[in-house]
């Protein structure tokens, strides 16, 4: 599935982070976001998978709008597994991985 990023813009704390950012990612590419610390790259991750709110422009996953989507969808489109994970939580790495399938099942 295809990801695009068309116009995208960040503020966090009334400062713009990320501005215009545009990105086409097709089906089945592999790409890396590349630049310093506090260039914005886990800040325009965080957009894809709902954790922010972009100020502009829009996310597209198969031509969807992310934003409009209902979260059970775009879970369903979008993983992450981010560094900052939680510690404490008493689950073995393959537990983990199968919580990605929840929004896959029903009740």
């Amino acid at each position: 599935m295809d990801l695009r990023i068309e116009g995208l813009g960040v503020d966090v704390d009334g400062t713009r982070l990320v501005r215009e950012l545009s990105l086409d990612v097709g089906s089945g590419e592999v790409v890396g976001l590349v630049g310093p610390n506090g260039s914005g790259k886990s800040t325009v991750l965080r957009c894809v998978y709902r954790a922010l709110r972009p100020a502009a422009g829009t996310v597209r996953v198969g031509g969807d709008d992310i934003s409009r989507l209902p979260m059970r969808r775009s879970a369903q489109l979008v993983a992450a597994m981010t560094q900052d994970g939680a510690v404490d939580l008493d689950f073995t790495v393959e537990e983990v991985v199968a919580l990605g399938r929840a929004p896959h099942l029903r009740g």
